[in-house]
């Protein structure tokens, strides 16, 4: 499985409108500069009355698929 280390860092009041609009995805680059593209609703477990912001692990099948995301301590 690959996986790959994201910074996010999205505040309360974009998060809200990127859920309640058509935005489906965020869309962020790894710390070795790939470019990722995952559901947002995957981050809906993270949201805090700040946003959600934090170092995540996120785990990829061989097909790319996305398996598993985890906040970084």
């Amino acid at each position: 499985m690959a996986k790959v280390t994201i910074d996010v860092s999205l505040p309360a009041h974009k998060y809200k409108e990127m859920y309640q609009g058509s935005v489906k995805y965020l869309v962020a680059k790894s710390r070795d500069g790939r470019m990722i593209q995952l559901p947002l609703l995957s981050f809906q477990r993270f949201v805090t009355h700040k946003g959600v912001y934090g170092a995540f692990e996120v785990e990829f099948d061989e097909n790319r698929k996305l398996v598993n995301i985890n906040k970084i301590l």
